[in-house]
């Protein structure tokens, strides 16, 4: 009897923890995604660290490089520092430009306001809007206000899920065209600020000069994102118990026609992973 007993309770926690299993592994793509999203919702503050890289050409050789970490307290406000390896002199309009000289590094100060991660102050400044862009706290909601794919990948780590997770073309291209009008305004902004530093005598030519070269440089801009063909996709890796994420990293591809007519190919890719959550 004692053994019919102990045969039927061992078969019994069998049965309760492939069940167990099988909650989990009854979550669709969609549902773990959800399920992470509202696990970050409950965070009051978390740290993460991270890096972002530009390939462009056929050989897809990198041209600029970030480190980052951040730190987000109090659910609302978040700060992200960069490190710029290998380079030094930081030319606002076009980003990092390698020269040899010691690293640099810079802070933007953001705040969760009107549904959205926004810049604290210095809103017209370029380079810190570029800094804010690398916040993967806003890329995850990005992916949950648009339309995407989401798939489970295999050979996930123990412990761990891994979503792919791919962009609507269209939506995608449309958000980043967004984007960089922003900063082409943001740029507009800035140049007429320093007009005050410019002689009266001599600033309605230089006026003239910059708009004329800010108007061409939106027109080209326009013209290359509307033929561009863009890919997102991201990699979000999961703990399956508490569902908090452990990294997220994405791949921005865009191929475009640059303004001699030649094809040219672009990526972003920035991979971020998650620390002390509370």
């Amino acid at each position: 009897m004692y053994k019919a007993y102990f045969k039927a309770g061992w078969i019994g926690c069998i049965i309760l923890l492939l069940s167990a299993c099988g909650l989990s592994d009854t979550k669709t793509a969609e549902d773990w995604f959800h399920y992470t999203w509202s696990g970050m919702a409950g965070c009051d503050s978390l740290t993460f660290r991270g890096s972002a890289a530009v390939f462009r050409g056929k050989n897809s050789k990198m041209e600029d490089s970030v480190n980052f970490t951040g730190q987000l307290k109090d659910h609302h406000q978040l700060s992200i520092r960069t490190v710029l390896p290998n380079s030094g002199a930081i030319d606002k309009n076009v980003g990092v430009r390698a020269t040899g000289i010691n690293p640099a590094a810079f802070k933007a100060d953001l705040q969760w306001k009107g549904g959205g991660w926004s810049l604290k102050s210095n809103e017209n400044d370029v380079l810190l809007r570029g800094i804010a862009r690398l916040n993967p706290l806003d890329q995850l909601e990005e992916i949950r206000a648009m339309k995407k794919s989401i798939t489970t990948e295999k050979g996930a780590g123990r412990g761990t899920r891994v979503l792919r997770i791919e962009l609507d073309p269209e939506e995608a291209k449309h958000r980043l065209g967004v984007k960089l009008e922003g900063e082409m305004e943001v740029i507009r902004a800035d140049w007429k600020e320093q007009l005050a530093q410019v002689a009266l005598d001599r600033r309605p030519k230089v006026e003239s000069e910059l708009r004329k070269e800010w108007s061409e440089g939106k027109d080209q801009m326009v013209s290359m994102l509307n033929q561009a063909d863009a890919k997102v996709v991201y990699h979000l890796t999961i703990k399956r118990k508490s569902g908090l994420p452990v990294r997220l990293s994405s791949e921005t591809e865009l191929n475009y026609m640059n303004a001699l007519g030649d094809q040219e190919r672009e990526v972003l890719i920035t991979d971020s992973r998650f620390e002390q959550f509370h």
